[in-house]
């Protein structure tokens, strides 16, 4: 072996595993999303192949080490910096990364979940053993509405759906943005919302059952209020995992912990605003609807809220790996 040939298996031995471990972040980029910190080694080991590059080709121009090179060098490129297809992009997000967020986080929703049930049931209980609480806890057009035997939402119909549609979703908007903003209170804020919101909610069902009206309550929301209760839901636990990388960053500093928590929840949020859109809709043209019958309202809720669901605990499963 040349003098030449033996500097070229030394310099390849001395590098070989920087390169092979560049090729396999290379790959694994191309394929879904790495975490931010093998994105940065990503980016350190493809500077040093390029390095590395630079110095074969003066060196050892011509060698199976410059050929190699070359490939690798590009492909890193590719990772890191082409842009990539908007259409396949977007058929990630949707097959994979959006359930992969729901599921990387089951604390934060099931946290979520409770709180909002622990302030529905003590709504409810509150209206059901002091009556008087419902002068405190539900809203007055709701009390003189059931007081007189009547529901106050066939006014929803009133407007044209589209102007209705856009102020429930203005509202249904404000309230997920909230939920999903207060988590930077350390959490306190989105508990706080969805305490409030499930003492409302828990209080206007009991005031409807004690004056008869249960059932049309039911009817009414049956449609739309799966899916928008599992927006609210859904924002309050990207909420909580920002409260988490706040409260406790571990060993990154609590700016970079946001940030990454932020990337982790930012498909979450790619879903609650499309939900909250549905919704609403809904909840203008078919939830006061009298021509629509109640079984069919009750099983459009129930079919969205299974979709749904079904689609964010079993989405991406066999791709991506994660549970």
């Amino acid at each position: 072996m040349s003098g030449s040939a033996r500097s070229v298996a030394v310099f390849v031995r001395a590098h070989r595993e920087g390169w092979e471990r560049l090729s396999t972040l290379a790959e694994r980029a191309q394929r879904s999303r790495l975490p931010l910190a093998e994105v940065g080694e990503l980016d350190r080991l493809y500077r040093r192949a390029a390095a590395d590059l630079a110095l074969v080709r003066a060196r050892f121009p011509g060698t199976d080490a410059e050929g190699y090179l070359s490939q690798l060098v590009a492909k890193a490129y590719r990772a890191l910096y082409r842009p990539r297809a908007r259409a396949a992009a977007l058929t990630r997000l949707v097959r994979d990364r959006i359930p992969a967020a729901t599921r990387r986080h089951p604390g934060a929703l099931l946290l979520a979940a409770l709180v909002l049930l622990a302030g529905l049931g003590g709504g409810a209980l509150a209206v059901a053993i002091d009556p008087a609480a419902a002068e405190l806890l539900v809203p007055l057009p709701a009390r003189e509405a059931m007081a007189a035997g009547r529901t106050w939402t066939g006014q929803l119909l009133s407007a044209a759906p589209g102007v209705t549609g856009a102020a429930l979703l203005h509202n249904n908007v404000t309230a997920a943005a909230l939920a999903f903003g207060l988590g930077l209170s350390a959490g306190i804020g989105t508990a706080l919302l969805l305490l409030l919101n499930g003492l409302l909610i828990g209080s206007v069902l009991a005031y409807a059952a004690q004056h008869g009206m249960l059932a049309d309550l039911l009817g009414f929301v049956a449609a739309h209020g799966p899916l928008e209760i599992s927006a609210l839901l859904l924002a309050a636990q990207a909420g909580f995992v920002m409260a988490g990388a706040l409260v406790e960053p571990g060993e990154w500093p609590r700016r970079a912990a946001l940030q990454a928590a932020g990337r982790e929840v930012a498909p979450l949020l790619a879903l609650v605003v499309p939900a909250l859109t549905v919704a609403a809709l809904i909840e203008a043209a078919v939830s006061p609807a009298r021509t629509i019958p109640v079984e069919a309202r009750a099983g459009l809720g129930l079919a969205l809220l299974g979709a749904l669901w079904g689609w964010l605990f079993s989405g991406g499963r066999s791709r991506s790996g994660t549970s």
